[in-house]
């Protein structure tokens, strides 16, 4: 299974850290309080552990709004690539969107330096949560992906100089 919903939004941070290290925090669901800011705590996981059809709960805070997600995993390319789709969510977004979803790809720049780019995917269930997506929600989206992207940067980068120290 892939992300079916349509691309709204691509973007991409450099990390100062080994892919192996990038890969150990986005692999780990358990470590997502540590580098996504809106996340406050992991509720549970999988028994099975990480991989295709993993899911994993947790309590967040997006906008100033608390609520729960409970995200499966559709994707799992060890160092390269995972993605997610929202099964369930208490925050609205389910309403408004179809395939709501995202995935985080790894590119090696070298040893290291691993850039990290995510995608958000959605389709808007009819025009007026369009309008809504074009006019503010497309911009929501992007700021917390941003926020999700410089945590794990800084995240990874001080796992990467405890490991070299």
């Amino acid at each position: 299974m892939t992300l079916n919903g349509i691309k709204q939004n691509e973007q991409s941070v450099e990390i100062h850290a080994s892919t192996d290290i990038v890969w150990e925090g986005l692999a780990d669901s358990r470590l997502l309080p540590h580098w996504v800011p809106a996340v406050e705590e992991v509720t549970s996981c999988s028994l099975d552990g990480e991989g295709v059809g993993a899911t994993r709960s947790c309590t967040a805070n997006l906008a100033g709004k608390s609520g729960t997600m409970v995200e499966r995993c559709v994707e799992y390319t060890p160092t390269t690539r995972l993605a997610y789709l929202v099964d369930d969510e208490s925050f609205g977004m389910r309403k408004m969107f179809d395939d709501y979803g995202f995935s985080l790809n790894l590119t090696t720049l070298d040893s290291e330096r691993t850039a990290v780019t995510i995608e958000t995917h959605y389709t808007p269930r009819n025009p007026v949560y369009a309008a809504m997506n074009a006019t503010f929600m497309r911009r929501q989206f992007r700021s917390v992906a941003n926020d999700i992207l410089n945590g794990l940067r800084a995240f990874t980068e001080a796992r990467q100089a405890a490991t070299t120290e």
